[in-house]
């Protein structure tokens, strides 16, 4: 075998396997969770104009109707995708700052309609004096559904690490 072909025939089986490792389902959606938290966040220094456009993409996360737990508990309840833009864009108005980083790996057990992870965060979110903000570590599970428009966020519940 000549060594150009050698060369393609196994970079061809280390783009293959590449693809496999990168397109497997947990790693889908770890990706889309950072992409999630990642979105969410703003410093006091964002302008307004981009917590705005911000909170249009925030609905594309979320199945028809979500079921949210948190330490905050005007946030608990179920919600629609445009509830979620809504209360986002309430937050970019009101909230002096969101920062969440995920801390750690994501456990991720899947089948073929559903999907749970699980992982821990730092958040802080400063909002103003009648609201309750959010300063800690937070234990939060995610289950995901299988749509038609790919995977979609069901519930989420946020429990305060002591």
């Amino acid at each position: 075998m000549k060594p150009i072909y050698r060369f393609c025939a196994i970079a061809l089986l280390a783009m293959g396997l590449f693809a496999w490792w990168y397109y497997q389902t947990p790693r889908i959606l770890a990706r889309k969770v950072d992409g999630l938290i990642t979105t969410l966040n703003f410093d006091p220094s964002t302008t307004r104009s981009s917590r705005l456009i911000k909170s249009s993409n925030i609905g594309k996360y979320f199945d028809e109707q979500v079921e949210l737990t948190s330490p905050i508990e005007e946030a608990n309840g179920n919600f629609s995708p445009s509830d979620f833009n809504s209360g986002y864009t309430f937050l970019t108005e009101n909230a002096r700052e969101i920062k969440i980083q995920r801390i750690g790996e994501i456990a991720c057990e899947v089948d073929q309609k559903h999907a749970t992870q699980q992982f821990d965060v730092n958040a802080k979110v400063e909002i103003s004096r009648w609201l309750k903000s959010l300063d800690g570590r937070y234990a939060v599970t995610v289950h995901w559904r299988k749509t038609e428009q790919g995977w979609k966020i069901h519930s989420s519940d946020w429990k305060e690490i002591p």
